[in-house]
């Protein structure tokens, strides 16, 4: 049992010294910045931000773009069963991208307003139609999409400051560094 033990702490040991290699001669290695690590994460996050914004964004875009063409649909009453017919099938896929509550409330209550006219086609009114999808949901999803825009604006702007400083600070290591370089020459 001793010399199993002794055999054992041998080893290890043996294994420790081995393990222990000298670092390599040259250029030291530098520990990685943490101010650079921060900043590269804080831009990853953004990215990741970005991306679902982006998803809400085209979403929107979507929403508006098939209320529109309800919208456009309802203009030539000359088919009135085909135009209620295309208008509802536009306000169909737009609740099914799930806009925001106050859009889908809208959209909701233009197809409702669009079912009833279904029912009688020949006696709907198209005037009435539009100013409902007009006022209930294309409103409503213009000022989402503007929402969207301005946000978007405000936070390039920041990203510009952002991008300014970090060229500043660029500009600052550079100057140190070469001001340390020229002084270790001169001696």
């Amino acid at each position: 049992m001793r010399s199993l033990a002794i055999g054992l702490s041998s080893t290890m040991l043996s294994l420790t010294l081995a393990a222990q290699v000298p670092p390599p001669r040259g250029r030291m290695m530098r520990p990685p910045s943490m101010l650079a690590d921060t900043a590269e994460s804080a831009v990853k996050q953004a990215t990741e931000q970005l991306v679902m914004l982006r998803k809400i964004c085209d979403r929107d875009l979507e929403v508006l773009a098939h209320i529109r063409t309800a919208d456009k649909a309802l203009v030539d009453p000359m088919q009135p069963e085909n135009a209620l017919q295309k208008a509802w099938e536009e306000v169909q896929t737009a609740i099914r991208l799930e806009p925001e509550f106050y859009v889908r409330q809208g959209v909701i209550r233009a197809k409702n307003e669009i079912e009833g006219a279904r029912r009688s086609p020949a006696s709907a009114d198209f005037g009435r139609l539009r100013a409902v999808l007009r006022n209930e949901a294309l409103g409503p999803a213009s000022r989402v999409v503007v929402r969207n825009a301005l946000r978007l604006e405000d936070e390039l702007v920041a990203w510009l400051k952002v991008q300014q400083l970090i060229g500043d600070h660029l500009r600052a290591l550079s100057d140190i560094s070469s001001n340390s370089l020229r002084a270790s020459e001169e001696q």
